[in-house]
Order: structure tokens, then sequence, then C-alpha cells
């Protein structure tokens, strides 16, 4: 029973042209389908089982819901924006790959791995996927490396953003800034810099 769960968690989608993957039901994006990462929004989507070439067409998402989205769910909307902004369609048809082997093909041997040993490493994942952490979690840290959080310089490529300068100085707000450069974010890393050094002690 384990091990038949194994098999059918161990597949995902590579994406091609988009017409073969579902983009809500099918795992092409993380550890798991978008309809469960994104449950809120999927609950009220009208296109459950739309195709992610007729989804997004690589500027719009092209997704309609049963109702208005609620303000608390416009973060978690934009965060599906840009996610579904990281899609690059090619000529190729999609393709299921086995995400143990980095060609992606199915083995007995990475098999008998993870039944046997609880897990080899997937060599070819992003490391943020392998960490043993919350789905949303697991999602703000991808858009955190990919320069996707919804930052004021970023959410200015899609519409007017009348002051770009970042809440706590006069820079302009990027992820860097936000994460790095920014006054109040040096401290903050200068505290917790402190007190990792106080817990040595």
């Amino acid at each position: 029973m384990w091990a038949t769960k194994i098999v059918q968690m161990s597949f995902c989608w590579k994406v091609g042209n988009g017409r073969r993957i579902r983009f809500w039901k099918d795992q092409w994006f993380g550890v798991s389908s978008l309809a469960i990462q994104f449950w809120p929004l999927y609950l009220i989507n009208n296109e459950q089982g739309i195709s992610m070439d007729r989804a997004w067409d690589g500027v719009n998402l092209k997704l309609t819901f049963s109702r208005s989205v609620p303000m608390n769910l416009m973060i978690m909307w934009e965060e599906l924006f840009q996610i579904a902004s990281s899609i690059s369609f090619t000529e190729d048809n999609d393709d299921i790959i086995w995400k143990y082997e980095s060609k992606g093909n199915y083995s007995v041997h990475s098999l008998y791995a993870v039944v046997n040993f609880r897990g080899v490493v997937p060599v070819h994942i992003p490391a943020v996927w392998k960490l043993d952490i919350p789905p949303r979690v697991h999602i703000f840290l991808w858009l955190l490396s990919n320069n996707k959080l919804l930052s004021r310089d970023n959410l200015s490529k899609r519409r007017t953003i009348d002051d770009l300068t970042c809440q706590f100085c006069c820079e302009v707000e990027s992820v860097p800034h936000l994460f790095f450069g920014c006054c109040v974010a040096k401290l903050v890393w200068s505290d917790i810099s402190d007190l990792i050094g106080k817990l040595d002690g």
C-alpha cells in the first residue's frame, strides 16, 4: 500500500505545449497540485479542469470565479499569477517524468531506494521543495528565490504603482532591497546574528 502511494506521488509533469496538463489538478509545480496548494481559490474557480495552455496565454491568467475574489484571497491570486508567469511553453508534448532520476525515466533501482530507505533526494528538483516545511512556506521561498514576490517593483510590471519606494526608507522597493538592502532588514539580520551568537555562547 505504502509503495503504491510512493509510485503515484513520484511522477510529475514536464511542461511542453501545455495541452495535456490540467492547470489545477496535475502536479507540475512544487510537491502537489495547485488545487491543493491554492485550495480556497480552486473551490470558487469555474474552470477546475482547464488545461494549462488554455489557462495561461503568456500574459493573462484566464480563470473566472463563481463569486468575487475576497480581499483576503487577493494575495493568493497574485502569487498564483506569479507562478503561472514562470510557465515557458515549447513545441514539445507535455510529458510525465519520474522525479527520482535526473533524466526523468523510471527505474526499479530508484523505486527500491525510495521504498526501502524512505526516500532518495530528487536530483533535479530545486532545493526549496526538499525542505520539510508547510506548502505555503514552500511557495513563499520559491517566489523569493525567483524574484516574484509582490514587491512594489514587481507589481509595477503588471499595473501602475504611483509610489515605488519602500515603506521604511526612500529606496525603490524590490525583493533584494526588502530582505537585505533596507535599513530595517539590516537591523533585523543584525539582531538575529546577535541572538544566534548568544545561543551558541
